[in-house]
């Protein structure tokens, strides 16, 4: 067709009464996989839906929406159909087998869905997290149980799926399972609210092991028992203790090659200081220590006097090797400060571990991280005053000669919403002329310390 005859075929078509001659701009229509569900799934809309890209999170909005239909036939189809598409993600097996296996299917094509799976993130530990979350969410705890015991074969020391294994453990009562996860919290959580979680897991296992006597079964109850017992070993432990308003720091150093202190907490030696403490508060007074599963060799441990007063210029090192063992070995140490740095070597002919190990310390959060880096600030302020050989007692001054001493200063502090207001008024009596200065404040945190008063 020529140019001419376009032309005259646009007018013809203006011509025309009630025709439209605005420009038109075809779309192609958007392929709703949802929109007729009670029909058998049909495999050419999943493919025209999946020929296009999509996010993510948009394919588990969609598979989730279907699992909340219980509608698996679907789910099979459309995943089944993603992963031809080459819109692959590691999650999308397992639900895929779950599905095909709620489907009745046969076991060889779940095993191969399962297989893939495998071979797709065997070793790739944040994606098989992930999954197990995903399972968790859709019911399938059995399925995400698996998944956290392959993770810990992968990495035996993260602490996140034996924390989240016992759970489920506990909700399916699956004694093998429950056994894997607490043994595996007793050993190598040591971060934050380990009290909590170890006497948990103690608990735990302490019913299963009585409701397997209950039920006569000598074998299982056992198999608990030496479990518990050997997950509760403690290669070392050390403890420092002292009275006064003074602040101790104990450092160690590791035969491996690392050092655990306040500003390193956790190792990749396994070693972990479970408190940092000062005074005058006598409750805050210790340090501990505990490598629990630990390297054999010699242990340098430094007692660094920071600041403060120490009654009777002491302070006592309790050290434990091979606790909860029949050869348990308890020594004390006096510490005598006649020196700001004192240091001790402790000898472990038994440990049990060979290497280091990655250390997975929890996230924490933003606040709680500032906290701690305002605490480190603090600490190494500490540490920068000038050390002073302990005097008589009867010669003590409240700051000794060359020290460094701070004088407390008192003074209001306010918090919240604040509007300071200043009046002018005219000469002329007629008009007021305002100044506004509005405040917010907020005492994000605050910090005890101690002081000497004077004579």
């Amino acid at each position: 067709m020529s140019f001419s005859d376009l032309i005259g075929t646009a007018r013809l078509l203006a011509a025309v009464p009630g025709l439209s001659t605005s420009p038109v701009f075809l779309q192609a229509e958007t392929v709703d996989p949802l929109s007729d569900l009670e029909s058998p799934p049909s495999r050419e809309i999943w493919k025209e839906y999946f020929s296009t890209s999509h996010e993510g999170s948009e394919v588990r909005d969609l598979i989730q929406k279907l699992q909340r239909g219980r509608h698996f036939d679907h789910i099979v189809v459309a995943l089944e159909e993603a992963l031809r598409a080459g819109n692959t993600e590691p999650w999308m097996y397992e639900v895929l087998a779950l599905s095909m296996e709620i489907e009745g299917r046969p076991e060889e094509e779940v095993n191969r869905v399962l297989l893939s799976l495998t071979d797709f993130n065997a070793t790739d530990v944040p994606n098989l997290l992930g999954s197990a979350a995903y399972l968790v969410r859709l019911g399938a705890e059995k399925q995400a149980l698996n998944l956290y015991q392959q993770v810990s074969r992968l990495q035996p020391t993260r602490p996140e799926p034996y924390l989240l294994g016992l759970r489920l453990a506990e909700k399916l009562d699956d004694v093998e399972a429950g056994i894997w996860a607490g043994t595996g919290i007793l050993t190598y959580y040591w971060f934050e609210g380990y009290e909590q979680q170890h006497n948990r897991a103690v608990k735990l296992l302490s019913n299963w092991k009585l409701a397997a006597e209950q039920k006569g079964n000598t074998e299982l109850a056992e198999r608990i028992a030496e479990n518990l017992e050997r997950a509760q070993i403690r290669d070392l432990e050390l403890r420092l203790t002292w009275s006064g308003d003074a602040d101790l720091d104990l450092i160690v150093a590791e035969p491996l090659g690392t050092t655990c202190s306040f500003a390193n907490p956790h190792t990749a030696s396994g070693g972990a200081l479970l408190h940092e403490g000062a005074g005058p508060n006598q409750a805050e007074c210790y340090e501990h220590f505990v490598c629990a599963f630990g390297a054999p060799g010699a242990y340098m441990v430094t007692v660094q006097y920071n600041y403060g007063r120490v009654v009777g210029n002491r302070a006592r090192l309790e050290v434990i090797r091979y606790a909860g063992t029949d050869h348990e070995q308890r020594d004390s140490v006096n510490v005598v400060f006649d020196q700001q740095t004192k240091k001790f070597r402790v000898s472990l002919h038994q440990g049990r571990r060979t290497e280091q190990t990655p250390v997975f310390e929890p996230v924490r959060k933003s606040d709680e991280e500032r906290q701690k880096q305002t605490a480190i600030l603090l600490h190494q302020l500490r540490q920068g005053l000038r050390y002073q050989p302990p005097a008589p007692l009867n010669q003590i001054s409240p700051v000794a000669a060359g020290a460094v001493g701070y004088s407390p200063v008192v003074a209001p502090v306010t918090s919240g919403v604040r509007l300071d207001a200043t009046a002018v008024v005219s000469p002329d009596r007629r008009y007021v002329r305002l100044g506004m200065r509005p405040s917010i404040t907020n005492v994000t945190d605050v910090f005890t310390f101690s002081f000497a008063g004077g004579p």
